[in-house]
């Protein structure tokens, strides 16, 4: 299964006060539209589509889960990336320069469960 052709598992939620819904972006790399879940995700998504190394674009096209001490933790990374070169690329869009301290465990986790798979996070 090509992740990055899968529509999004569920959408992005609309949260009151932000000044940016989520919504839409038409990609010239896909020819398909790719959804986004906030202004920094739409930035990263105008970036990726002029990146001549990107060749497949998806948001949200998979959910993994892992056990840490305490129960099942479950993540779904924003966007799916495949190069040109066939490598796979999971990411998640964060706006702030500093990663909370759950973005950088989950980061770490994912960057595990990447590599044993041939992929980066």
């Amino acid at each position: 299964m090509a992740f990055e052709r899968c529509p999004p598992l569920r959408p992005f939620p609309v949260r009151r006060g932000k000044r940016l819904a989520p919504g839409w972006w038409w990609s010239a790399t896909t020819g398909r539209l790719v959804h986004y879940g906030s202004a920094a995700m739409r930035l990263h998504l105008m970036l990726l589509d002029r990146d001549q190394r990107v060749s497949g674009i998806a948001a949200r096209p998979l959910e993994l889960r892992w056990r840490e001490p305490g129960g099942v933790r479950v993540h779904a990374p924003q966007l799916m990336l495949r190069l040109a070169d066939g490598q796979g690329v999971l990411a998640d869009c964060v706006a702030g320069r500093e990663l909370s301290q759950r973005q950088r465990s989950v980061a770490a986790v994912l960057g595990e469960m990447c590599a044993a798979v041939g992929w980066r996070y």
